[in-house]
């Protein structure tokens, strides 16, 4: 999100508009997944979901039931399909979420280190 505080502009320049509710909300004091989650916002993101559909839209939201909002979202019926159907807005219920990839460079990924039982 774009605050008062940071004046990046974001790679899609509908999102370079949008100011949070809390311009103090500072990156330190945010969990890793919390900043991760941030990096997202705006990003290219493919989502598969369990009837077999892929939807491909820009990342704007997520809550704790694993819902997905993404905007400028487009259906494929199959994968590689060459014509898809313009969707606009869409929530994705998270029960139906099969898989999630995220269009980032490299020297952004986030990676998960694994926890020792």
């Amino acid at each position: 999100m774009n605050d008062l505080n940071n004046s990046k502009p974001y790679e899609n320049h509908l999102l370079n508009n949008v100011i949070t509710n809390n311009a103090n909300i500072n990156d330190e004091n945010l969990s890793a997944g919390r900043r991760n989650l941030r990096r997202w916002l705006g990003k290219p993101f493919r989502v598969v979901i369990t009837d077999g559909r892929v939807l491909v839209g820009f990342f704007n939201c997520t809550d704790k039931d694993s819902n997905i909002v993404l905007s400028m979202c487009a259906e494929y019926l199959e994968e590689g399909e060459e014509s898809p159907r313009i969707l606009g807005n869409v929530m994705i219920p998270g029960k139906h979420i099969v898989s999630v990839s995220v269009d980032l460079p490299p020297e952004e990924v986030y990676t998960v280190k694994p926890v020792k039982a």
